[in-house]
């Protein structure tokens, strides 16, 4: 088949995107990636070795000016998809804004129609796809009440293939200089950080023990901060960026955001986590997304609201020592994922 798939924004939706596209590559279906002429996935598509075409959409946030260019611009993206998807037998969609005239341009033609949902709570570009399309492929249980569209599975996040049976390498820690047999604790809080909670992790790191061992992947945004204040502080590493995948598998204890990817990790590793979902996303779908884990026994949620460093450094001491309790939660992570979800999407996508 000749593929269509559009996503954009941020990694929440570029990543799983691009999980199902290295499948269905192997599988010899020819794919185009669309995306933003101005996001992040403009660089990280084409670097995954996808051809890729940006389009000029504008974000609704702002004025009413700023709205009414974004609905102009939204028009002028769907003309040029009706001429872009023409010869292709499929349109798969990973929300954002940026989906929609793809998409809608793809249902005008009459290819066949796929929309995936990343998070608990249904963000508004694929509600506004939900009764169009020909199949949904949500991520959590919720959101088969939230869409009206018959024609909707439950299969997971892709993304969280990468992470099931990844064999443990504690070479992943010495490379970061890390001691590979010390207790673990990684943060990571997305691929575009966090300003206002990373304030909040140094009044942690400043009461950080020095019993186990913490990685910090920062973002570009704190890096010389943070290495400047705690670069001699025992047993605490800063980086900009890791592969969090990798380090997540051989660590014991993860604090992060609630982001669809990230939770999809957790849960296809089964690592314990502490999450500290963003109030500053449509919906507030982070929390939803986290209270999933968190009401299985899987996850510990702090809200921004009522974070402090007396109180992380609390929870974690209290969790890195206990053996019981870590295994547990891990556990309880595991059980929640899907372990064949890319598979089960191909057969789905290669059905219809």
């Amino acid at each position: 088949m000749k593929i269509v798939i559009v996503a954009g924004g941020s990694g929440g939706h570029i990543y799983p995107a691009l999980s199902l596209a290295n499948a269905l590559k192997e599988r010899g279906h020819e794919l185009l990636f669309i995306g933003s002429n101005d996001r992040m996935e403009k660089d990280v598509i084409p670097a995954a070795g996808f051809d890729y075409i940006g389009l000029d959409v504008l974000t609704t946030r702002g004025g009413v000016v700023q709205k009414i260019r974004s609905v102009l611009s939204l028009f002028s993206a769907y003309r040029k998809c009706l001429k872009l998807l023409k010869g292709y037998d499929m349109a798969i969609g990973f929300g954002n804004y940026i989906s929609v005239p793809v998409m809608e341009a793809a249902i005008k033609l009459g290819l066949k129609t796929v929309i995936h949902e990343q998070n608990s709570f249904v963000g508004r570009a694929n509600r506004m796809l939900d009764q169009k399309v020909d199949l949904i492929i949500g991520s959590y249980k919720e959101n088969l009440k939230q869409f009206k569209n018959p024609n909707i599975r439950i299969l997971g996040n892709p993304q969280s293939s990468r992470a099931y049976d990844l064999p443990k390498d504690k070479n992943v820690l010495k490379e970061l200089g890390l001691d590979p047999d010390m207790k673990t604790v990684v943060i990571f809080m997305g691929s575009l950080g966090s300003s206002s909670v990373h304030e909040k992790l140094q009044e942690y790191f400043d009461l950080f023990d020095g019993t186990y061992q913490i990685v910090y992947a920062t973002g570009a945004s704190h890096i010389d901060e943070v290495e400047e204040r705690f670069l001699h502080k025992d047993h605490l590493k800063i980086y900009e960026r890791i592969d969090g995948v990798q380090v997540m598998n051989n660590s014991d204890l993860i604090i992060s955001r609630a982001g669809a990817t990230t939770l999809a990790e957790i849960q296809a590793i089964g690592i314990p986590s502490i999450l500290i979902p963003s109030p500053y996303v449509p919906n507030n779908h982070q929390y939803y997304n986290g209270k999933a884990l968190v009401d299985e026994d899987a996850a510990i949620m702090i809200e921004e609201k009522e974070l402090n460093g007396k109180r992380l450094n609390d929870i974690v001491n209290g969790l890195i020592h206990d053996e019981k309790r870590l295994k547990t939660m891990g556990e309880n992570a595991r059980k929640t994922g899907n372990p064949k979800v890319l598979d089960d999407m191909i057969e789905e996508i290669e059905n219809l």
